[in-house]
């Protein structure tokens, strides 16, 4: 039976210990082309995961597929962020758009398609929110970059 593994924080939890995948193929037993596969599809037996999880000093359920709050969370760069929000607000626009056009086309008038946008425009907002509240963090609230 395969299992996932989450091939970041294996690689990272390897890397803090400065060990190559030569060494971690080492102290755990296993052999380089079995750690070099872990680390690029995240699929191991039970018994691998076991291994490197006793080498590495952390509990199996760590190595699961799934990021531990606060262990492994890179943020997002803020122009990746507000590249993101822009593509979100994109998208917004052009299924909501075509979502009013449907229903007027169906009933002469927009009933129904304001529900979707009123939803969506919540998550909208919090998401500019968030971004905002980045860029403020790296400007002097003027739109400028700190240096």
């Amino acid at each position: 039976m395969e299992m996932k593994i989450n091939t970041r924080l294996l690689k990272k939890l390897r890397e803090e210990k400065s060990w190559s995948q030569e060494h971690l193929a080492e102290v755990s037993n296993l052999s380089l082309r079995t750690v070099q596969r872990v680390e690029a599809d995240g699929n191991a037996s039970p018994e691998t995961k076991m291994a490197l999880a006793s080498v590495l000093g952390v509990d199996a359920a760590h190595l699961g597929a799934e990021p531990i709050p606060g262990l492994l969370q890179e943020p997002m760069e803020p122009q990746a962020e507000g590249k993101g929000f822009l593509v979100h607000l994109f998208i917004y626009v052009t299924v909501n758009t075509a979502l009013v056009l449907l229903d007027i086309h169906n009933s002469g008038s927009v009933t129904w398609a304001r529900w979707p946008m009123l939803g969506w425009g919540v998550g909208l907002v919090s998401h500019w929110l968030r971004v905002r509240k980045t860029w403020l963090r790296m400007g002097d609230g003027n739109g400028k970059i700190k240096s």
